[in-house]
C-alpha cells in the first residue's frame, strides 16, 4: 500500500482547522463517540504523476511505481521550458500543455464502513476524467470550477476485511491549445479533499447563509439560512439544528427543524436566526460568525457543516454610489488572473495570503478575479481581510475567443458550471456582485437575460454585472472595460440612461516595468502595439487619439533613451487610454460610477505582446511579487496610513548634469526635496497626485521630507556603487513542517555599503540545505526564459525572489547565494512542528540575518 493506515489516521487527527469534529450531543454535553463524520481531510500529498497519455493508467492494478511523486497543487505547464513552438503561444506565455495522468491510492479504514466517501477537487485544468478502481466516475471540461464525486458506490466489496484500498486515477487533457487568452496552467492545480459523512448529510455547498433585515439603530439583525440535505430517503425522522456562534465562540442564535421526508433530497428554506448586538462585517472590521449546521438522529449528531457568516448589507444608487452597511464606499479595486508567477497556476495558500496583504497595505478594498472563479482559499482570505469581491464566472459564452476555450462547451455545460460557482461561493460576505461574462464575443441580450435569471434564482441578494455588457440591458450594473476609459464615454452613457449605476470592470490599463523609466509619454497603440493592433497601429491610433487622456511629457528630450523597447516606463506615463491619476479622478468625480477595477494588480503569465515576452507589464506588482512605483501611487490615494515614495532611483552613471524628473507620491500635504543636504524647495501636493522636481544628476543622496500638520516622514535614496554582495529579506523566519507553508525570500544585490544596486544583473546561484525545497525563483523580467526552479537566476534591476516550501520534517533550512565577484551569503529559516500557523506581518518583509 502506498499510504499506510497510520497516514490516514494522522490526516483524520490533523485535518485543517476548518474541518468538522465528530462528537455526540447528550444532555447538553458534548461527548466523544465512535466515528461519525470527518470533513476537509487533505488529499494533496504523494500522488504519482506522468506527463503523457497512458490509457491503461485508469486501471486499478496499473503499475505506476516508475512515475514521479508530486504533491498538490501541481501545475505541469510551469515545469516546462519556454518555446515559441508551444501551441499556447503568446496567449499561454509560450509554455507547454499536453495530456497527463495522476494516480493515488486511498486506504479504506473499517471505520468508514456504511459512510459516504466524497472526493472533492477545488479545480483541475482541463478536461478532467476521474476513475476509481478502474470505473469511470465523471468528466468535467471546465478547468476553473470546483466539483466533487460521491465515490462510495465504486468501493463495493472492500468491506470484507478490516482495511482495503481504492485506486484514484485522474486524466487531464490539455493537448489542444490555446484554451484561454492568458496562461491557464495544466493539471490538478488546486487542493483535493475527502469528506467522510453519514448516509444523511449536508453537502459541501448545501448551506446558503446571508443577511436578512438589519436595524442599524438597535443593532438587531437576521441571518437567513437555506439548507440542503442529501440522503434523507428511508432514514427516518431527523433534526436539522442551526447554531450561530460569535468570534469568541459564544452561541448567539439557534433554530431547529424536524424533518420526516420520504424523498432523497430535502431543501429547508429561510431558517431565520435573530442576532442581538450584531457586529457588522466591513472592509475595516471583517467580523465573522460561525454557523454550525448539524443533523441529529435521535440524540446522536451525525453531521456538522460549518459556514462562516458575515452580517452586512449592500446597496447601490446613482446619487450615492455603492453602500456597505448603509454607508457610501467607493470601490477601489483591481483585476488579476489566477496564476502566481513562478509557481504558475499551482498557487500555495501562503502566496495568496501574502498577495492580498500587499493589496490591503496599499489601501485597496475590492478584488475582481478575472475572468474565472478562483480557488476557495481566495474567498476565505477575502472574508478574513475585508475585501469586497466581484466574482466572475466566464470570459466568454457560445463563441470561442481562443481556439479551444470554454466556448466549445458553453451551451452544454454553462448551467451545471454556473450553479456550481454560485452555490460554492454565495455565503461569502466578501462577494458583493456577480459578473456573468467579460468582453463576450457575439453576445446577445437573450443569453444575458437567461444567465441573469439563472443566477437570481440561486441568489437574489447581489447585483449582476458584465465586463462590457452594458448595451444588452438585463444586468443590474453597467460594466465598462477599455471603452470606459475614453473621454466622456461614461458621461454620455449616463445621459442616455440616467437611472443606471456603472462600474469600471477594467479601468484603467497602464503598463510599468519595475526599475525602468522614460520621460516621454508612451501610448500602447502608437508606440508598442498589442498583437491585435499590429496590423495597422498608426491607423488605429489616429482613430482614438482625440479620445485618449493625453499625458504631458516629463522632459523635452528623452532622458533614458537606453531603456529597452520591450519594457515600459514606471513613471505614470505608459498608458493605453488613461493613466492611473486620471482613473482615480474619474472615479471620484462621477457618483453613479461605483468604482473601478484596474487592469491589473499583478503581472500575469501570458497575453503578452509576442515573443520574447512572457507577459505584458499591466501589473503594479511584478511576476516576482515586487511592488512597482504605481503601487505607491495608488497607496498615496487609497491608504490613510501616512506614506511617502520617491522615484526613480538615484544611480545614473554617465548622466551627470542631466536633469532627472524626480517624482514624489505622498498622502501628506507637502514635501521638501534635498540633494546632498541642500534643499530644492518645498511643494504642496495638488490634485495632480504627484510632485515633480527637475534635479541635475549628481551622485550622492536624495532625501524627501513629507509633512502634514501632525506627521513628518523621511525617505532617503542613495547612489549605489558596484555590486558587492546580497541581502535577504524574508516574510517569515519560522515555518511549519507541513509540506504547505511557504516563505518568500527577496534577494537584493547590494554594494559594499549595503545600498541596493538598482541596475544590477548579477547571475546568482542558489543552494538549499535542510527540510525545504525551492518551488520557484523569479526576477520579474518579462523577457527572462529561465526555468522557474533552476538554481541560477540573473537579478533584474537588482532583485530576485526565491520561494521555499516546507517538507514534513523539522530542522533548519539554509539558503545560500553565490555569484562571481560577490561575497557569498546565507540565511536560516526554522522549520518546526506542532506550533500555531506562521503568519505574515502587515509591514514590509524584514531583513533576515546573513550567515
Amino acid at each position: 500500500m502506498k499510504n499506510s493506515l497510520c497516514l490516514i489516521l494522522l490526516l483524520l487527527a490533523t485535518a485543517c482547522t476548518s474541518a468538522d469534529t465528530h462528537t455526540q450531543i447528550s444532555g447538553g454535553n458534548e461527548k466523544q463517540q465512535t466515528f461519525a463524520f470527518e470533513r476537509n481531510i487533505p488529499f494533496d500529498f504523494d500522488w504519482q504523476f506522468h506527463l503523457g497519455d497512458v490509457s491503461a493508467a485508469k486501471g486499478a492494478y496499473f503499475d505506476d511505481k516508475a512515475w514521479q511523486t508530486v504533491d498538490l497543487p501541481h501545475d505541469y505547464s510551469i515545469t516546462g521550458e519556454y518555446s515559441q513552438a508551444h501551441p499556447a503561444g503568446w496567449r499561454g506565455g509560450f509554455l507547454p500543455t499536453g495530456v497527463a495522468w495522476y494516480r493515488k491510492n486511498l486506504e479504506i479504514p473499517s471505520e468508514w464502513k456504511n459512510k459516504r466517501i466524497i472526493l472533492r477537487f477545488d479545480g483541475v485544468y482541463l478536461n478532467s476524467d476521474v476513475w476509481v478502481n478502474g470505473q469511470h466516475v465523471g468528466h468535467r471540461p471546465n478547468g476553473y470550477v470546483s466539483f466533487s464525486y460521491d465515490i462510495t458506490k465504486y468501493l463495493k466489496g472492500v468491506w470484507g476485511k478490516p482495511f482495503d484500498s481504492a485506486q484514484i486515477a485522474v486524466r487531464v487533457d490539455h493537448e489542444q491549445a490555446p484554451t484561454g487568452r492568458w496562461y491557464t496552467g495544466s493539471g490538478i492545480y488546486r487542493h483535493v479533499w475527502l469528506d467522510i459523512v453519514d448516509q444523511t448529510f449536508v453537502p459541501k455547498d448545501g448551506v446558503f447563509a446571508r443577511t436578512g433585515e438589519v436595524d442599524f439603530d438597535s443593532q438587531q439583525a437576521q441571518v437567513l439560512v437555506d439548507t440542503e440535505v442529501h440522503g434523507a430517503k428511508g432514514q427516518g425522522p431527523f433534526r436539522v439544528q442551526q447554531k450561530l456562534f460569535d468570534a469568541d465562540g459564544k452561541l448567539v442564535a439557534n433554530a431547529s427543524t424536524l424533518v420526516n421526508e420520504s424523498s432523497e433530497d430535502v431543501a429547508l428554506d429561510k431558517t431565520v436566526l435573530n442576532v442581538r448586538d450584531a457586529k457588522l462585517w466591513s472592509t475595516t472590521d471583517p467580523y465573522l460568525y460561525s454557523l454550525h449546521t448539524e443533523i441529529f438522529k435521535g440524540e446522536q449528531r451525525t453531521d456538522l457543516k460549518k459556514t462562516r457568516v458575515g452580517i452586512r448589507t449592500i446597496d447601490y444608487t446613482v446619487d450615492k454610489g455603492f453602500l456597505l452597511n448603509n454607508e457610501p464606499l467607493e470601490l477601489e479595486g483591481m483585476s488579476f488572473h489566477h496564476d502566481g508567477g513562478p509557481v504558475g497556476a499551482a498557487v500555495p495558500d501562503d502566496m495568496w495570503r501574502r498577495r492580498l496583504m500587499q493589496l490591503k497595505e496599499m489601501g485597496m478594498n475590492s478584488l475582481r478575479p478575472a475572468h474565472t472563479p478562483f480557488a476557495p482559499i481566495f474567498y476565505d482570505l477575502a472574508d478574513e481581510m475585508g475585501f469586497l469581491v466581484m466574482n466572475e464566472a466566464f470570459d466568454g459564452w457560445e463563441t470561442e475567443k481562443a481556439d479551444y476555450d470554454y466556448g466549445l462547451f458553453f451551451e452544454q455545460w454553462w448551467q451545471i458550471d454556473l450553479e456550481a460557482i454560485i452555490k460554492r461561493d454565495r455565503s461569502h460576505p466578501s462577494i458583493i456582485m456577480w459578473s456573468i461574462g467579460n468582453e463576450v464575443i457575439r453576445k446577445t441580450s437573450e443569453t444575458q437575460e437567461e444567465l441573469v435569471k439563472f443566477v437570481k434564482a440561486l441568489d437574489d441578494t447581489r447585483p449582476i454585472t458584465q465586463g462590457r455588457g452594458y448595451m444588452l440591458g438585463y444586468d443590474d450594473i453597467a460594466g465598462f472595460n477599455g471603452h470606459g476609459e475614453f473621454k466622456g464615454f461614461l458621461e454620455e452613457y449616463h445621459e442616455k440612461y440616467p437611472k443606471r449605476t456603472m462600474v469600471g470592470t477594467e479601468i484603467t490599463h497602464t503598463l510599468q516595468t519595475r526599475g525602468v523609466y522614460r520621460t516621454k509619454t508612451a501610448y500602447r497603440t502608437r508606440d508598442n502595439p498589442a498583437p491585435w493592433e499590429k496590423d495597422d497601429p498608426i491607423g488605429k491610433w489616429n482613430k482614438i487619439k482625440d479620445k485618449v487622456f493625453l499625458v504631458p511629457d516629463l522632459s523635452e528630450q528623452e532622458v533614458f533613451p537606453e531603456a529597452s523597447k520591450f519594457y515600459d516606463s514606471s513613471y505614470d506615463n505608459a498608458i493605453v487610454r488613461m493613466n492611473i491619476r486620471d482613473e482615480i479622478k474619474l472615479s471620484k468625480k462621477l457618483p453613479y460610477l461605483l468604482g473601478t477595477y484596474r487592469w491589473t494588480a499583478f503581472d500575469y503569465l501570458g497575453e503578452s505582446f509576442g515573443w520574447p515576452a512572457r507577459t505584458a507589464n499591466f501589473g503594479i506588482i511584478d511576476l516576482a511579487g515586487f511592488e512597482k512605483d504605481g503601487y505607491y501611487l495608488y497607496q498615496s490615494q487609497w491608504s490613510d496610513k501616512p506614506m511617502v515614495h520617491v522615484l526613480p532611483h538615484w544611480t545614473h552613471p554617465g548622466k551627470e548634469g542631466v536633469e532627472i524628473p524626480m517624482v514624489v507620491y505622498t498622502n501628506l500635504d507637502e514635501a521638501e526635496m534635498f540633494l546632498n543636504g541642500t534643499s530644492l524647495g518645498t511643494k504642496a501636493m495638488t490634485d495632480d497626485m504627484q510632485i515633480v522636481w527637475q534635479v541635475p544628476y549628481t551622485p550622492g543622496e536624495i532625501e524627501v521630507v513629507a509633512r502634514s500638520k501632525a506627521t513628518e516622514l523621511r525617505k532617503v535614496i542613495r547612489t549605489s556603487g558596484k555590486p558587492s554582495s546580497v541581502n535577504f529579506f524574508a516574510d517569515k523566519s519560522t515555518i511549519q513542517a507541513n509540506k504547505r507553508d511557504v516563505v518568500h525570500v527577496a534577494v537584493d544585490v547590494i554594494d559594499k555599503h549595503g545600498v541596493m544596486v538598482p541596475n544590477a544583473d548579477s547571475l546568482l546561484s542558489f543552494s538549499l540545505e535542510g527540510p525545504g525545497k525551492i518551488i520557484g525563483i523569479e526576477n520579474g523580467d518579462i523577457l527572462d526564459h529561465s526555468h522557474h526552479v533552476a538554481p541560477e537566476r540573473r537579478a533584474f534591476n537588482g532583485k530576485v525572489m526565491v520561494l521555499i516550501q516546507a517538507t514534513d520534517e523539522e530542522g533548519d533550512i539554509r539558503l545560500s547565494a553565490t555569484s562571481d565577484g560577490l561575497v557569498s551569503k546565507a540565511m536560516i529559516i526554522h522549520s518546526v512542528k506542532n506550533t500555531a500557523p506562521a503568519t505574515l506581518d502587515n509591514s514590509k518583509p524584514k531583513l533576515i540575518a546573513n550567515h
